[in-house]
C-alpha cells in the first residue's frame, strides 16, 4: 500500500507536468494565482464539506485554458478524498497543494533555464 504522502506527491507531481500555464495557476494576475489561493483556504478547512466548497473552481478566477486543466486535477482530488474521514480528507488535500506549489514553481524554474518547452 502506497503511503499517502508517496501518493500526494505522485498526483501533484502529475498534474503539474500537464498544466500549460503554471504561472497563472501559481500567481494569477494579483501574485496569488488559484493553487496559492486553494492552498492558503484549505489550511483553515474544518470538515470535507467546507473543503469541497473551497476546491470549487468557478469562484476563481482562471483563463479557460487553466479552468480546464486545473478541474482534471482537482477532480482526481476529489476521487481520492471522497472516501476519507475529513481529517484525513483535510490532512491529504494539504499535502497535495504542498507538493502541487512545489512541482509547479519547479516548473517555471525549468521553463526559464530552457529546460522545458
Amino acid at each position: 500500500m502506497e503511503s499517502k504522502e508517496n501518493e500526494a506527491k505522485k498526483l501533484a507531481a502529475t498534474y503539474a507536468r500537464w498544466l500549460r500555464n503554471p504561472d497563472e495557476a501559481l500567481f494569477g494576475k494579483t501574485g496569488k494565482g488559484v493553487v496559492m489561493q486553494i492552498y492558503n483556504s484549505v489550511k483553515q478547512a474544518k470538515t470535507k464539506d467546507e473543503l469541497m466548497q473551497i476546491l470549487d473552481l468557478s469562484k476563481y478566477e482562471l483563463s479557460k485554458q487553466t479552468f480546464n486543466d486545473m478541474t482534471r486535477f482537482i477532480n482526481e482530488l476529489r476521487n481520492k478524498i471522497s472516501q476519507m474521514t475529513d481529517q484525513d480528507a483535510i490532512n491529504f488535500t494539504i499535502e497535495v497543494m504542498r507538493y502541487f506549489q512545489i512541482s509547479l514553481f519547479t516548473k517555471i524554474e525549468d521553463m526559464r533555464r530552457g529546460l522545458w518547452a
